[in-house]
C-alpha cells in the first residue's frame, strides 16, 4: 500500500489529475486482477495519497494498525 501512495504521489508531481489516477485503478487490467473490496482499498489509498490527507507513514502506520480496511497482520510465533 506504501508503494502505492509512492507511485500516487509520483502521478501527481508529474501533473496527472486525480481522476486520471483512478482511471488506471478501475482499469479493465486490474478489474481482472482484483476483487471488488481491493478495487475500492486502492481506491482510498489513491485518494488520501493524492490530497495529502495521510503522508506515505500514516498509510503504513493505517495498514499495519488495521484501519483502512485491511486486516491485521497475525504476529508470527
Amino acid at each position: 500500500m506504501v508503494a502505492i501512495a509512492q507511485s500516487t504521489l509520483g502521478l501527481r508531481d508529474q501533473g496527472m489529475s486525480l481522476s486520471a489516477v483512478l482511471a488506471k485503478v478501475e482499469s479493465a487490467e486490474a478489474r481482472a486482477k482484483l476483487n471488488a473490496q481491493e478495487i475500492n482499498l486502492l481506491r482510498q489509498i489513491v485518494r488520501i495519497s493524492f490530497t495529502s490527507a495521510f503522508s506515505q507513514r500514516e498509510v503504513h502506520e493505517a495498514c499495519v494498525s488495521g484501519s483502512l480496511g485491511i486486516p491485521k497482520p497475525n504476529p508470527k510465533p
